[in-house]
């Protein structure tokens, strides 16, 4: 029962996979380890709400990659997009205490990825709630394993990927220029938005901190594991046709490139739309 809900690219993925048992578990494990107050599979399913011009796109990178910056250009370009960014709702629940911001924390603080139960809890509620509203959804860090991509193709069809691509060397060095006020959240970075006086805040005048995800090893840790995790979706996506990877170290310059596919895509819609 179970297989037949399964959406097409994610059977295609599970065909390639030649354990039974760790079948089963893409097929079973991330919804049933999400409580039932999140979200309900069967009830989005009966109750669909997605148009025909409507789109699931979603942003791959590397940590520290800029997708929160092109995520804001889109949303700024784009307001049919609602932006899903598991990064702001991590930071978020961390900052708020939560249960689930207390668990995340343990893993951020080690330089290990959030496991997928807590990023799919966190971002599946949101995400159905805006395709029901008839929205197009911006996922930014949401998959980031095969696991949750499989989880997600079940939901929802991701029908545009936008990858971005930039050397490890410039995130490394862009990350821990990072320095933080830590009771109001302020970013600094000496390299393009340095405070008025080192080491201290504008505002506040009080000490500046260096998050521990933000040292250098702890970058590098983080791109190893992103690597081993969430490269092999370029693959995936690419044998669903709807991938395109954009290469640079600057946003500035990337995005007319991103904004100029992304045109090309929804204006494929328009030309359907009138025939």
């Amino acid at each position: 029962m179970i297989q037949r809900l399964v959406a097409p690219a994610a059977r295609r993925y599970l065909g390639i996979i030649s354990s039974p048992a760790l079948q089963r578990q893409i097929i079973t494990s991330p919804l049933t380890t999400v409580p039932t107050r999140s979200f309900s599979s069967s009830q989005f399913l009966e109750e669909p709400s997605q148009n025909s011009c409507s789109h699931s796109l979603l942003i791959l990178g590397k940590p520290g990659g800029g997708k929160g910056t092109i995520s804001g250009k889109i949303l700024h370009d784009f307001p049919q997009f609602r932006h899903v960014s598991t990064g702001d709702e991590l930071r978020q629940h961390v900052r708020n205490g939560t249960e689930l911001g207390i668990e995340a924390k343990k893993y951020m603080d080690a330089g290990a990825l959030v496991p997928d139960n807590i990023m799919i809890e966190m971002v599946m509620s949101d995400a159905v709630e805006a395709l029901k509203s008839g929205q197009s959804l911006l996922l930014d860090g949401f998959p980031r394993t095969m696991e949750q991509a499989a989880a997600l193709d079940i939901e929802l069809d991701v029908d545009l990927v936008i990858n971005l691509c930039i050397p490890n060397e410039t995130i490394i060095e862009r990350i821990s220029d990072r320095w933080i006020h830590p009771s109001s959240g302020r970013v600094y970075s000496y390299s393009y938005k340095p405070p008025k006086v080192k080491g201290v805040d504008d505002e506040t005048g009080e000490s500046l901190v260096q998050r521990e995800d933000d040292k250098p090893e702890s970058v590098l840790k983080r791109l190893q594991k992103y690597e081993c995790a969430t490269a092999p979706l370029v693959n995936y996506y690419e044998e669903k046709g709807v991938i395109q990877t954009f290469k640079g170290t600057m946003s500035d310059v990337i995005y007319p490139e991103v904004k100029g596919w992304l045109n090309d895509q929804l204006a494929e819609d328009n030309a359907s739309a009138t025939v």
